[in-house]
């Protein structure tokens, strides 16, 4: 379709979804993916989730228009992301206890450091490939993230533990036999009764209605305007 003055706009809207959406499922899922974690434990959560995002990503190098990324890129590559990238959160927490400040810094300062070079790669790759072989090549880099995700090895759990998970008494049975903990240990939302935590949660959500404007409208707006 070619993009006259009157059409333009809505198709940058239709295309600002597929990245909008991904992130929102990114973060929407992140809830979800704790409770696996908790359940399945850092390994089993994180295989899965980034072998759904190997999936979703490399499904989406194959389509050749807008609607099938909203289902593939949109929904299955960021479900796996979020379930893979909630356990690399919690697994820190297992490995560190005094320097667990100091790893978290480390690990953002990659991440950042990553997310600066990563546009320059890209720049390079759809120059030189074009965009659906580009996703192939960033697939490759999913299905890594796959068997790294192996290397989460769960620590031994203390006679404590062990004990507690034997004793759940007649009230939890269906649970201690199943390895799984009742819902209330899940989803406890007593936490939210603490005033500072309660301003926290909701101030995060809308500092970050601005924050991902750029990523997702600034390229359409600067084509819009020098259109």
């Amino acid at each position: 379709m070619q993009c006259t003055m009157s059409w333009c706009p809505f198709l940058f809207s239709f295309t600002a979804w597929v990245s909008s959406l991904s992130m929102g499922m990114i973060f929407f899922c992140c809830p979800i993916a704790s409770v696996f974690t908790d359940i399945f434990g850092c390994r089993k959560t994180a295989v899965l989730g980034a072998a759904v995002a190997f999936i979703g990503l490399l499904s989406s190098s194959f389509v050749r228009s807008i609607e099938p990324l909203y289902l593939t890129y949109g929904i299955i590559f960021a479900c796996g992301c979020s379930f893979a990238y909630q356990p690399s959160l919690v697994i820190l927490g297992h490995y560190f206890k005094k320097r667990l400040g100091l790893v978290n810094g480390i690990v953002t300062a990659g991440s950042s450091i990553f997310t600066i070079l990563l546009p320059f790669l890209l720049r390079v790759l759809t120059d030189s490939v074009g965009l659906f072989s580009t996703l192939r090549i960033l697939s490759i880099f999913m299905f890594v993230l796959f068997l790294a995700s192996f290397t989460y090895r769960p620590l031994a759990s203390s006679a404590k533990d062990k004990e507690s998970r034997t004793e759940g008494g007649n009230r939890f049975s269906l649970f201690s036999r199943r390895r799984f903990s009742p819902p209330k240990k899940f989803f406890n939302f007593a936490i939210f009764k603490v005033t500072a935590y309660a301003v926290w949660a909701v101030g995060i959500p809308l500092a970050l209605f601005g924050y991902f404007v750029p990523y997702v409208h600034l390229v359409s707006m600067l084509l819009w305007l020098c259109w």
